[in-house]
């Protein structure tokens, strides 16, 4: 006889789903760096895999699903994962945040980004992540 245990998330055990655009340009290259920012830097927060989310993996949907908080952060007005997010999961982000309208970055074709930008909108989404 086999016996399964199912273990059901207690609330303080769920994360915060973070979903970046990671796009190829600077604004997209920013929203992947302060996704990993957040992730790197707090065992609350998680990153969701945004291609994986198109082909349905269960592990991206899952965190999706599982998540105590959403959030979206896209580099320009096309917003591709808050597009994405919506298209393959029944959540809506708590948090739906767009880094050239919101921070003033101006979208350039390279893929790089500024540190300091960086540190300015991680910081700024932790406290409105706190405020939700």
């Amino acid at each position: 006889m086999i016996i399964m245990e199912v273990i059901d998330m207690n609330a303080e055990d769920k994360k915060i789903a973070v979903v970046a655009c990671s796009g190829a340009s600077n604004t997209g290259q920013t929203t992947n760096e302060v996704a990993t920012n957040l992730c790197a830097k707090s065992e609350d927060y998680t990153m969701v895999c945004l291609a994986a989310l198109t082909l349905g993996h269960k592990n991206s949907l899952d965190k999706i699903a599982d998540a105590k908080k959403i959030v979206v952060v896209d580099g320009c007005p096309v917003k591709c994962a808050s597009q994405i997010v919506a298209k393959y999961t029944d959540k809506k982000p708590n948090l739906d945040i767009q880094i050239m309208e919101e921070y003033g970055i101006k979208k350039v074709p390279k893929p790089t980004f500024e540190k300091q930008d960086i540190q300015r909108i991680s910081k700024d989404i932790k406290d409105k992540v706190k405020n939700l």
